[in-house]
């Protein structure tokens, strides 16, 4: 729509140009008492039709057409031609110069006239540098406002732009660091599927109950395996990246993160409400939620009240609630762009559940999450 608006919005101006020029000359030629009179007339048809190619040569077309007004004594191309000349130029010493020009050009129609009174000449003079300047600072005035909406819709779209760079980061990176994760569980549990396997094979004469003690032992943690495997499908892994082997976070390493923020200084309580062994995929999933809750909680509502939820059982969802009183008057230095909550939710989203961050009806700030929690096998 853009493209095709400003062709059609200059055909306009230019008609407008046109009338507005043509009215005056027919004007003046009606009201023409002289051969001299008349000639003006045409003459500023002529300027009009000068106008219309001052899209393109501007910067040479209009002080021509200023300094030839001065023969027709045109008001409207006065007017016109200044204003035009003073939105296309970025150089205000330039549209001072042809401002100059156009005060001059203008009241030598007016000079001429009124040659033998020296007060209505001067009348004239003044009158016209009053246009002159109306029409240049009004001209100006709308070069400076394209520029600086031109500028903020540059901004805007950078600012747009980078956002959307910036969660798509945070999404990589933590499919990255789920990915290393997944790596060091399916390791060691391809290890322990391997070295029960090499067990059976070094050891032919074992009893019944033996390789099917080693059998059950090896179907379980390739069951575990393949389970995890499902939850990492998707997720891409840095290239050139090493994951190291490190202890993954537990059920209690939930609980012992509220323990930790109150020792850095949150008031937090605890509502535990889960009593079934909790899996150790989904315990991963909810020790960063509640992580990145309590950050959030740290960086920018330190001194505030703050409350974690966590309800469930095998069968159907575990409930993840850390929220805090929304602070009032309280500022902070750290920054804040949603990256963490960006991961989470990306996180959340692979292990088939739903996350959801804002303010509540009652005052409060809550990331609120619902994971499936299926039933043991």
């Amino acid at each position: 729509m853009d493209e095709l608006g400003a062709p059609r919005r200059k055909v306009w101006q230019d008609l407008l140009v046109l009338a507005v020029v043509a009215a005056e000359a027919v004007t003046s030629a009606l009201l023409a008492v002289t051969q001299v009179e008349l000639w003006q007339s045409l003459i500023m048809l002529g300027l009009g039709a000068l106008l219309l190619l001052r899209h393109r040569q501007w910067s040479w077309l209009l002080p021509l057409v200023l300094a030839l007004n001065a023969l027709s004594g045109s008001a409207a191309v006065l007017i016109i031609a200044t204003y035009c000349f003073a939105t296309r130029s970025h150089h205000r010493l330039r549209t001072l110069l042809v401002s100059l020009l156009a005060v001059v050009s203008g009241a030598i129609p007016t000079l001429v006239a009124f040659s033998g009174t020296s007060s209505l000449g001067i009348m004239g003079l003044v009158l016209t540098a009053l246009i002159v300047a109306a029409s240049a600072a009004t001209g100006m005035y709308t070069s400076t406002r394209r520029m600086l909406l031109a500028q903020l819709q540059q901004r805007a779209e950078q600012a747009e732009s980078g956002r959307a760079a910036a969660e798509e980061q945070a999404r990589r990176a933590e499919r990255t660091r789920i990915a290393r994760e997944m790596h060091d569980i399916v390791a060691h549990k391809i290890s322990l599927v391997a070295l029960q396997a090499g067990a059976l094979e070094v050891n032919p004469a074992l009893e019944r109950a033996q390789v099917q003690q080693s059998a059950g032992l090896i179907r379980e943690t390739a069951t575990t395996a393949l389970s995890e495997l499902r939850e990492v499908l998707g997720v891409l892994r840095g290239d050139g990246d090493e994951a190291p082997l490190a202890p993954q976070p537990s059920w209690e390493d939930v609980r012992r993160l509220v323990t930790t923020s109150k020792d850095a200084g949150i008031t937090v309580d605890l509502f535990d409400f889960i009593d079934d062994p909790v899996p150790d995929s989904l315990a991963r999933t909810a020790y960063r939620v509640v992580q990145e809750g309590l950050t959030n909680i740290h960086k920018h509502a330190l001194h505030t009240r703050a409350r974690v939820a966590l309800i469930g059982e095998p069968g159907t969802d575990l409930v993840i609630e850390v929220s805090n009183v929304l602070p009032k008057g309280f500022t902070t230095d750290l920054p804040g762009a949603r990256m963490g909550l960006s991961g989470i939710e990306t996180r959340v989203t692979h292990a088939g559940g739903t996350i959801t961050s804002g303010p509540t009806d009652d005052g409060r700030f809550e990331v609120r999450a619902v994971i499936p929690w299926p039933t043991a096998t």
